[in-house]
């Protein structure tokens, strides 16, 4: 078996998958699955999905899941097709420009290749904080999401990292494309979770009514607006890392991401040409700024549809950079 998840609760719970529920945004369902399954141990006791969990206690997750079983013939042919750029690496961490359409770390339900498959296929050395399966995943991307993401090669820079996250002062800016212009600048702040008539998506929450949603928050501005005025460009500031949080917050403004075919409703998603375009263009801690370069199908839709696009979009970047490097993150 290999170890999936490893932490330590905050606060008691009265049953073991109900906790389960809460912190990973599982269903119970699936929490009971593993408990019955013997995968969960708390304090390396296999537990019992009745247990009464005391404040401290150490929740040890695994999996019986097995690369070499999972992955076809083609494995090692796939991995090496892929082009990921190197953005900055030194012997502390990497930081790659992950391509669309590959998912950042394996789970119970992912049979495709994913990034840590490249990077341990290409030797890196990585942080074994996240267990097996998470080798150096710092923060992750969805999917579909393109851009900067940050990787530990050594358990020490992988703690501080996790702390710079918890405090805030890591962060990303995405830019992507929605459906509509948004009327001004706006934050977004609300109680998310797994939405509980859709378990592909995420949703804003009551938090009296769903104890398990958690706060999340997000900065949008305005970058500029399509030729026909259809589409607009615009800038994300993350100050929260929940699942789907940029699609989420837009959807409670009524905006969708340009090819987001799980949020977007029905008569927006045949209008879609492109996979959606959402890309983590810069990420900050330390003093430093990095800038993912923005993927080519991104690009055609901007040189297609908007005009004189690298010149705003490289002064809103520098814009953001200034106001970044001034508080001093």
């Amino acid at each position: 078996m290999k170890l999936l998840y490893h932490f330590c609760i905050l606060h008691g719970y009265s049953r073991l998958d109900s906790a389960l529920q809460e912190i990973l945004h599982i269903s119970r369902s699936q929490a009971s699955q593993w408990i019955e399954s013997k995968l969960v141990k708390i304090d390396e006791q296999v537990a019992k999905k009745g247990k009464i969990l005391k404040k401290g206690a150490c929740i040890q997750i695994y999996t019986t899941y097995n690369a070499s079983q999972q992955h076809d013939a083609n494995k090692e042919e796939l991995i090496q097709k892929l082009e990921i750029e190197i953005i900055h690496e030194n012997n502390d961490y990497i930081i790659l420009n992950k391509p669309r359409n590959l998912v950042v770390h394996h789970a119970p339900s992912v049979k495709e290749i994913t990034l840590t498959d490249y990077l341990q296929a290409n030797n890196y050395e990585l942080s074994t904080i996240n267990g097996e399966l998470r080798f150096g995943i710092v923060h992750r991307l969805d999917k579909d999401t393109s851009g900067a993401i940050l990787v530990a090669k050594n358990n020490a820079s992988h703690l501080r990292f996790a702390e710079m996250l918890q405090n805030r002062t890591m962060g990303r800016i995405y830019i992507c494309v929605i459906n509509k212009a948004l009327q001004h600048n706006t934050f977004v702040e609300c109680h998310m979770g797994r939405n509980p008539n859709n378990r592909l998506k995420m949703a804003k929450l009551d938090k009296a009514k769903y104890p398990y949603a958690r706060d999340s928050k997000s900065e949008f501005r305005k970058i500029m607006e399509s030729r026909n005025g259809v589409f607009e460009l615009i800038g994300v500031r993350l100050f929260s890392g929940r699942t789907h949080q940029i699609r989420v917050h837009l959807s409670t403004l009524q905006r969708y991401i340009y090819g987001d075919i799980l949020y977007s409703p029905e008569n927006l998603k045949s209008s879609y040409k492109t996979k959606m375009l959402l890309h983590a263009q810069l990420l900050y801690f330390d003093g430093n700024v990095f800038s993912a370069k923005i993927p080519k199908d991104l690009l055609k839709f901007l040189e297609e549809n908007f005009i004189d696009y690298e010149s705003k979009l490289e002064a809103f970047l520098l814009q953001w950079k200034i106001e970044l490097q001034q508080t001093r993150f």
